[in-house]
């Protein structure tokens, strides 16, 4: 056996494969220490004695994941707050799971378990089942159009590549990487159409977007800009990452604004065509969503179709007719007999 110290905390060393491995043991405690030296003693003779595959940590999963695609902060920072250990193997315990995901709101607890499940999978790990937690409803927040007109000056002022992005948001419905990822290969001007490939959509399924005559003038404002990306940054050249960025909450500050995300321009411009009359059935196609219960949040603005069902409530009068009196002889017919 061989331990040594770094520091407080006691290192192992093993030979095996013909190479020499050294791991922190994770802990001060020696008699701790000498436990996991026989563990790992135990796991590296059974993968080369029975061709056992070495287990997936935490941490080895959390890389590999890191890898495939860019992650932003939200995601690092919800990982960094499971405060789960990166020598933990996988799969964790669906015990383990629930005791480090965020104890606040139905949200943060989904949102960080999709994650966890996600470096599972992308470590092709089964992962613990544990269920979802039920979202209350809420209010989908929209802006009305002086709410609009206050953001559309302040994002002016900040960027007017933000502007141009929410100008379109608003005109065309669609998600926050679909506008910011536009390409003119995209665009049809001439027959005022866009089209978005399956691989960018969230139903993996191609969409046809029409342009309006707002969306058409957001394109005359960035034609000659750029000639791959319809909003590629002036400086680099490239698109976005994320549009919620400086500029936009500054924007909302000076809007005065609060508790306004981007994706809730979505929600805007499909409440407004709600309220102008637009079938639900058309606002599901032209917005991608895959279906029409994701649509029934907006039926609430266009009451009109029930507007004849509504003349017909009137004021209902019951009348009831007195019961009869009935007369009874003050003598009895049998009375005398």
């Amino acid at each position: 056996m061989s331990l040594y110290r770094r520091g407080s905390i006691w290192w192992i060393e093993l030979t095996a494969y013909g190479r020499r491995i050294r791991e922190s043991s994770g802990t001060a405690d020696k008699k701790a220490a000498q436990e996991y030296h026989e563990k790992r003693k135990g796991e590296i003779w059974r993968q080369a004695k029975f061709g056992e595959k070495p287990p997936v940590t935490w941490g080895e999963a959390v890389a590999k994941w890191l890898k495939i695609k860019k992650r932003g902060l939200p995601d690092r920072y919800r990982l960094a707050a499971l405060e789960i250990d990166p020598k933990t193997p996988l799969p964790l315990s669906a015990d383990a799971l629930e005791r480090a995901l965020p104890d606040s709101s139905s949200g943060s607890f989904n949102r960080t378990l999709a994650l966890a499940v996600a470096i599972h999978n992308a470590a092709d790990v089964t992962p613990p089942a544990v269920k979802r937690r039920p979202m209350p409803a809420g209010r989908t927040r929209w802006l009305t159009l002086e709410e609009w007109q206050r953001l559309r000056s302040a994002l002016d002022e900040e960027s007017e590549l933000l502007r141009q992005a929410a100008d379109f948001t608003l005109a065309t419905g669609l998600r926050e990487n679909n506008v910011l990822n536009l390409e003119w290969a995209q665009v049809d001007q001439q027959r005022r159409v866009a089209w978005l490939h399956g691989d960018q959509t969230k139903q993996k399924k191609a969409l046809g977007v029409p342009l309006n005559d707002a969306a058409m003038a957001v394109l005359s404002e960035r034609r000659g800009m750029d000639k791959t990306y319809v909003f590629a940054h002036p400086d680099s050249g490239k698109p976005l990452y994320k549009a919620s960025n400086r500029a936009w909450y500054a924007a909302l500050r000076k809007a005065k604004l609060k508790g306004f995300r981007w994706h809730d321009l979505r929600h805007t411009w499909a409440s407004w065509a709600a309220m102008n009359g637009v079938r639900l059935e058309d606002i599901q196609q032209m917005g991608g969503w895959a279906t029409s219960q994701m649509v029934q949040r907006y039926r609430h603005l266009s009451p009109e179709h029930l507007a004849e069902a509504a003349a017909r409530v009137k004021p209902v009068s019951l009348r009831y007719n007195a019961p009869k009196k009935v007369l009874h002889d003050t003598k009895s017919p049998t009375k005398g007999r």
